[in-house]
């Protein structure tokens, strides 16, 4: 439990108790904006934590007088606040069903010589609702409200989850009430829509929803909007919304995606001409079924590609460039010894690397598979001035798969279409303590088809790694550092695998060299011995498009 450090109260700058307000934010709490009609600042504190902190109103809904809509206001700290925030409940999950028969708490902060903050117990439910605005509250034996209540989040006293806001109350003599209301938290979004971004919500992406509603901030429901809705999805939305933002959240949420995929088409038909392009570039990303979009150009590369001879421990080594999609200018094919391999590559790499210069540009490193986790950032692209190859994007690539004929590159295919096509990483956290058996693996990556990006929290097994390849992985990231704790609960390992796993995220997966780029950065600056996620850091990225001509060393 958080110990319930959100909860505040409110007040003006020039002192005392207005009412009751909650974190949402290191930054940003909630309450009624009749608490602050009037004041451009307030004041709020954390009873017990932190007081008498400064805050500017930066939000209100549309209330005016007693009795209107709207009675919400966002107001904002000037510093965030190491305190936790609320944790929201998520609006679909608020219904007869869920609600009936618990007792939910709230906190005011009535005016009282102590000053201290009292509660009450509340029942609620979706059936007490009053104008499709709020709902009835109503306390418990021997509770009751009073002035000083409004802005209190109404949370269930058990898991702290908070599902509304307590906005005013029915007032009698000696000014007490066993009868409220309050805004729902899928209410109180229709005047904060940011709130959206910090709701457990059940369709795409965090990310996904906060870029489209930053897309659409400001964008209004027309009537030809409403024309639109009503085709899609066969029902009139009574009363309208508030924003366009609105009406995509009502699709979303209440049919099946197929219909929030032509809804968003549909919208982009009544976008300022400088947003369409950028809504149809989001539905490529994010709506499977969307038109695409324009493909992403990759950045011109250094291939480096390393096939075992045969006899003799050696290597053929071919120096490639790719440049615009298609092969740029490279090397002959040049069989050297196992020693001779790094002086041969680097050679190669600072030969062709000018034809880049100007461009972006990366260095793939396509080898056998117990060549992937060789340190290959570390090799110099420069080797007279000694100028590791960690300055640019380096990643390795499993060499079976540039041939044509390998079942590895036919499984490749498909999962990198797939993830191309979600627009977003999605990884799958592998941590270092997870059981290592190799069959046991395998099956759990061929029975996942959608499974493209693994993360692991130290070097992979090699019975893992080859079943990654032969599944078709296209994207795995490692540190090569080991773990080698004899506990995992709080372990480097596991560590690290939150850093990467986080990192990784919702990226788009031609971003990803980037990313392990800025890790291996960032990770050159850290404190030296403390686990850091980009360090000895090894990214397979694997895509099957970037496949230069086989050498005629290996030509058959």
């Amino acid at each position: 439990m958080d110990d319930w450090q959100w909860r505040a109260w409110v007040g003006p700058p020039s002192g005392g108790k207005l009412g009751a307000a909650f974190l949402v934010t290191a930054t940003r709490l909630l309450t009624c904006a009749h608490t602050v009609h009037g004041l451009p600042e307030a004041r709020v504190g954390f009873p017990g934590l932190l007081e008498d902190l400064p805050a500017r109103v930066v939000r209100r809904g549309d209330w005016e007088q007693p009795g209107d809509p709207g009675d919400v206001a966002v107001l904002e700290l000037r510093e965030p606040v190491a305190l936790t925030p609320a944790t929201l409940a998520a609006p679909d999950g608020l219904h007869e069903g869920s609600l009936g028969g618990r007792t939910f708490g709230v906190c005011g902060f009535p005016r009282r010589p102590d000053q201290n903050e009292r509660h009450a117990s509340v029942t609620t439910s979706p059936h007490r609702g009053m104008r499709r605005e709020w709902w009835e509250l109503k306390t418990g034996q021997g509770d009751w409200l009073e002035e000083g209540y409004s802005g209190s989040a109404v949370y269930d006293p058990a898991t702290g989850e908070v599902i509304g806001m307590v906005t005013n109350a029915e007032l009698r003599q000696g000014g007490r009430a066993d009868l409220g209301w309050m805004l729902p938290v899928g209410h109180i979004r229709t005047y904060w829509e940011e709130l959206d971004d910090l709701l457990p919500l059940r369709w795409l992406t965090p990310e996904a929803r906060r870029e489209l509603r930053e897309l659409l901030d400001g964008v209004r429901y027309t009537d030809p909007l409403a024309a639109d809705l009503e085709r899609i999805t066969g029902r009139c939305a009574f009363g309208g919304f508030r924003s366009a933002w609105g009406s995509v959240r009502y699709v979303a949420e209440g049919w099946a995606q197929d219909r929030l995929v032509q809804y968003v088409a549909a919208l982009g038909r009544h976008l300022p001409g400088p947003a369409r392009p950028r809504l149809a570039a989001w539905s490529a990303r994010h709506l499977p079924g969307a038109a695409p979009a324009a493909p992403r150009r990759g950045p011109a590369s250094v291939i480096v590609r390393l096939e075992r001879a045969t006899f003799d421990n050696a290597f053929d080594v071919t120096v490639h460039t790719w440049i615009d999609g298609a092969e740029g200018p490279g090397r002959p094919t040049e069989r050297v010894p196992d020693r001779r391999v790094r002086p041969v590559v680097e050679a190669g790499v600072a030969a062709l690397a000018p034809a880049l210069f100007g461009r972006d540009w990366m260095i793939e490193f396509a080898v056998p598979e117990g060549w992937l986790g060789k340190p290959f950032e570390q090799w110099h692209v420069d080797p007279r001035n000694k100028i590791p190859m960690r300055r640019y994007p380096v990643v390795v690539r499993d060499v079976e798969r540039l041939r044509p004929d390998s079942f590895r590159r036919d499984q490749a295919h498909h999962r990198w279409r797939l993830l191309n096509e979600r627009g977003r990483s999605d990884p799958r956290p592998i941590a270092c303590d997870a059981p290592r058996k190799g069959s046991d693996f395998q099956d759990w990556l061929e029975a996942n088809i959608d499974f493209c990006v693994l993360v692991y929290g130290s070097r992979p097994v090699k019975s893992w790694l080859t079943a990654a390849l032969n599944n078709g992985i296209p994207v795995m990231m490692w540190t090569r550092t080991p773990c080698d704790a004899s506990s995992h609960g709080d372990c480097r390992g596991h560590r690290v695998l939150d850093e990467l796993t986080a990192a990784v995220g919702d990226r788009h997966p031609g971003d990803l060299p980037q990313l392990a780029l800025a890790l291996r950065k960032a990770a050159l600056v850290a404190p030296k011995g403390a686990p850091h996620c980009g360090r000895e850091l090894t990214l397979l990225w694997d895509d099957p498009s970037r496949l230069p001509d086989p050498p005629l060393a290996m030509e058959v």
